[in-house]
């Protein structure tokens, strides 16, 4: 299986805890998938616990399994022990091969273009503004990036699909 590249079709949304990247991104999965988009979510995480711990997968971890997986109707659930933390770059490159979109919650540090989601009263996670193609907040300041308030998901989802129609090229944020 030959996974296409993850920087032509991979969009982050990054922003400090608690900022609404959840909120946007599954907003966003909706107004994407219902036009048609086959479109794929990748969370990162810093916690090492998955929050399964009294379930079965938890269990079966906490008892020295390296690998554990769970399937059910329409599902496969997979859990890989990593000796380090994947860039998105690594999980991209074998992940989700037919998405016409991965949007990644996270991963402020990697390479993708990122929406950053800004304000006020919002804690700044990035400094290098080279990747950001769109800012999201209520009140974000002036800006040469575009800037979308949080509720206008349509809006913030034709953009997306414009920057990925043109290949990533000429990003606003490294002009």
């Amino acid at each position: 299986m030959t996974a296409k590249s993850p920087q032509a079709k991979a969009v982050a949304v990054v922003g400090p805890s608690n900022s609404g990247k959840t909120v946007l991104v599954c907003r966003l999965v909706e107004w994407l998938q219902a036009r048609g988009l086959k479109v794929a979510v990748l969370k990162h995480t810093h916690h090492p616990h998955l929050g399964d711990t009294a379930k079965d997968t938890g269990r079966y971890r906490s008892a020295g399994a390296k690998n554990v997986a769970l399937a059910g109707p329409g599902l496969l659930q997979i859990t890989l022990s990593l000796p380090s933390d994947p860039t998105v770059e690594e999980v991209l490159s074998s992940w989700a091969p037919d998405a016409d979109l991965i949007l990644v919650e996270g991963y402020k540090s990697g390479s993708l273009p990122k929406i950053a989601l800004v304000g006020p009263k919002l804690e700044p996670v990035i400094t290098d503004f080279s990747q950001v193609i769109a800012l999201v907040g209520e009140e974000p300041g002036p800006s040469r990036l575009p800037v979308f308030s949080p509720d206008q998901v349509e809006e913030l989802g034709l953009f997306i699909r414009e920057f990925l129609s043109r290949g990533n090229q000429d990003s606003p944020g490294s002009q």
